[in-house]
């Protein structure tokens, strides 16, 4: 970056924002888990309860290897037709068929 030039913010693109040696920033804040009186195993189980929410193992195991542009398309696809579908059955559930 030169001296004069502004520091480049993140396009609307979903583009995340990069460190200041060009890698990604985290998503949000660290996971932080205390141990308490209840000892690590609690702590441990806790821990892997917040990794499984957010999701890390399932994005570090889909960076293992490159993902062709066309394939990531059709794997986004499918993701959000799944995730609409599971929200139509959990609201045809809650407030029933609508007859």
């Amino acid at each position: 970056m030169a001296i004069n030039e502004p520091e480049r913010q993140p396009a609307d693109r979903g583009e995340r924002p990069r460190d200041q040696f060009g890698g990604f920033r985290a998503r949000g804040p660290a996971l932080t888990v205390v141990v308490d009186d209840r000892g690590i195993e609690a702590a441990l189980r806790v821990f892997k309860k917040l990794v499984m929410k957010e999701g890390l193992l399932k994005d570090i195991k889909r960076h293992e290897h490159y993902e062709k542009p066309g394939d990531r398309k059709r794997r986004k696809t499918r993701e959000t037709i799944r995730r609409r579908r599971r929200q139509a059955a959990r609201t045809k559930g809650r407030f029933g068929d609508g007859q």
